[in-house]
């Protein structure tokens, strides 16, 4: 299990301007704490006469979140709430048009034993000082969307090196149902780490998937991994973005990244809520937030609404067996398309995309690209997967994650070109991405024979220009094709391409050419203008030895430019009326 990124202990409380209301608002790890013992002068007053409806949707919100920012950007949240201020806290949120995951047991303190081991008894006695509040009224309109059980169960550093187990969580969910039968139970974590139980989940209805960038670059893949789990475990499933330490480099999130990345996960209609950790007036003052964060919750109004109950469909029965494979995808065409486009772009719109997989998905996202003629060159290992404790990279780690993948039926699919290549890894030659040590000569060539013994007739490549290639003290054997990915910081395009042409030419390698899309000029540049993806695209469909065209990589806000999907479509006319090079090693 991967875990998830540790949030701040820090204590977070919050006196409602226009309420004086002192509520405990609690970030992830648990020790955020309230007093045990409240001082009594700093009762809530009444709240605003005139109510406010819910807009619709699914609720986005944030952790720690002041009870005055719903009814604006924001109409969910999740609050940890102590008992005596429970229902005024609730009705002050019904009244501004919200809805809350409601933390009942306080901070992690509270239930753990004197060495740090949690305590389930501790736990039910926190949660029993709710027991006697009657606020079955904010279950039943839906205000209360789930009781949220606790934090990060699966984190041995939270618990004194003891995760809390499956059958535990399932066991604090029954003691809630014992309680607030009607009331949905939710837990922060993850459904991979839920998926590790052989029972049945009766009591549990959601898990939560939390996304940061520095852990899983790829949020389509993400997403539609948490959704396969959750759904195969019968869970209902909330999301959200790590907005403070969740960047790719572990920073705060920027108001283009909180945007694209929430917009990925927005657009599956299987979560029941969009919460993210957490929030602050110094972060949502950063340019541009407020207006990323109002474009998710048009996004997530949009949504229709549905509730974090489980829905109990567990596994469900196999999927039928495949139909005979059909004849190959978009027979002869040059594969074009984005990296990590989402499974909604598969269609008539491209040849191909590049597909960052994982084993749960890789056949439906198969299937998809097969159907629209499309053909996707995949990444099987995710780079941080393969790599030592120093960020190295390890052989044995990247076999034993392609591994995984040995008991599919690929075989269909590569026959249909529909699994056109295998991307064997991103940039190994590059030092700086792999712990200051770039991957060897000798060490890619091993992966692309490991990668023949399982599929022989899959194509391998590698995101290395054929003329640094040509710098190994061997010939290659099983690696079929090299990869040239242009910025403008290369010189003359054309000049360019004639020089890797030559170079793959020489060592009997495929081509596969890329547009660096997002950062034109290299590293951190301004992107690549819809007049330069028409020409540079053109230029690289056009050339008789490019064997597939793969621009990095799929962004919404990119797309949306002015012209931008004409010049797309451009590109892509180009590719379908001509024939690809083959990627196979000659």
């Amino acid at each position: 299990m991967t875990y998830t990124f540790k949030l701040s202990r820090r204590l977070a409380r919050l006196r409602a301007p226009m309420f004086g209301l002192l509520v405990a608002l609690f970030g992830c790890d648990g020790s955020d704490s309230f007093s045990p013992d409240p001082d009594e002068s700093l009762d809530p007053v009444a709240g605003p006469s005139l109510a406010v409806s819910y807009a619709g949707g699914i609720p986005i919100g944030t952790f720690a979140q002041p009870t005055t920012q719903f009814g604006g950007t924001f109409n969910g949240a999740m609050l940890s709430i102590h008992s005596p201020y429970l229902l005024r806290e609730l009705e002050d949120i019904r009244s501004r048009g919200g809805k809350v995951a409601v933390k009942l047991s306080g901070g992690d303190e509270y239930y753990k034993d004197a060495a740090g081991n949690f305590s389930l008894s501790k736990w039910k006695a926190r949660v029993d000082l709710a027991k006697d509040v009657n606020f079955a009224s904010y279950i039943n309109d839906g205000t209360i969307i789930g009781h949220y059980l606790i934090d990060e169960p699966q984190d041995p550093a939270n618990w004194n090196g003891r995760p809390i187990s499956q059958a535990t969580l399932e066991e604090m969910a029954k003691h809630s149902k014992d309680r607030w039968p009607a009331m949905t139970t939710i837990v922060r974590s993850s459904p991979d780490y839920l998926d590790n139980f052989d029972g049945t989940y009766r009591y549990l209805d959601a898990a939560w998937a939390q996304y940061a960038a520095h852990r899983w670059p790829n949020t389509e893949a993400f997403l539609e991994e948490n959704v396969a789990k959750a759904r195969a475990k019968g869970l209902a499933l909330v999301v959200g973005l790590n907005l403070q330490d969740g960047g790719p480099s572990k920073s705060n999130m920027t108001a283009s990244q909180v945007r694209s990345y929430g917009s990925t996960l927005l657009r599956s209609t299987y979560p029941c809520a969009f919460l993210s950790w957490k929030y602050s007036d110094d972060f949502m003052s950063a340019g541009g937030m407020w207006e990323a964060m109002k474009d998710l919750r048009n996004q997530a109004e949009n949504r229709g609404f549905k509730t974090c109950r489980a829905s109990a469909v567990g596994s469900g029965t196999p999927p039928p067996p495949p139909p005979p494979p059909p004849p190959p995808s978009g027979t002869g065409t040059l594969p074009f398309g984005l990296s990590y486009a989402p499974i909604d772009e598969y269609s008539a719109r491209w040849t191909g995309t590049m597909y960052e997989a994982a084993p749960a998905l890789l056949v439906e996202r198969l299937r998809r690209a097969e159907g629209a003629g499309m053909k996707v060159v995949v990444t099987l290992v995710e780079a941080s997967n393969a790599k030592n404790s120093d960020g190295t990279f390890s052989l044995s780690r990247w076999k034993a994650q392609l591994d995984r993948y040995r008991g599919l039926s690929l075989g269909r699919y590569v026959s249909s070109q529909a699994l056109y290549l295998h991307h064997l890894v991103d940039q190994p030659r590059c030092g700086g991405c792999w712990g200051g040590r770039p991957v060897s000569y000798e060490a890619i060539e091993e992966m692309a024979r490991y990668s023949k013994s399982i599929w022989p007739s899959l194509p391998t490549a590698v995101r290395v220009a054929p003329s640094n290639l040509a710098a190994a003290s061997f010939r290659w054997t099983h690696l079929d094709a090299g990869w040239a990915q242009y910025n403008t910081r290369q010189g003359d395009l054309r000049t360019r391409l004639a020089r890797e042409v030559g170079q793959a030419r020489e060592e009997g390698l495929g081509l596969v050419a890329g547009l660096n899309l997002l950062h034109g000029a290299g590293f951190k540049t301004a992107p690549m203008t819809a007049r330069q993806v028409k020409e540079f695209g053109s230029i690289l469909a056009a050339a008789p030895s490019v064997c597939a065209l793969v621009g990095w990589r799929y962004d919404t806000s990119y797309l949306g430019q002015t012209g931008m999907r004409d010049a797309m479509a451009a590109v892509a006319t180009v590719a379908r009326s001509r024939t690809a090079a083959s990627c196979v090693r000659s």
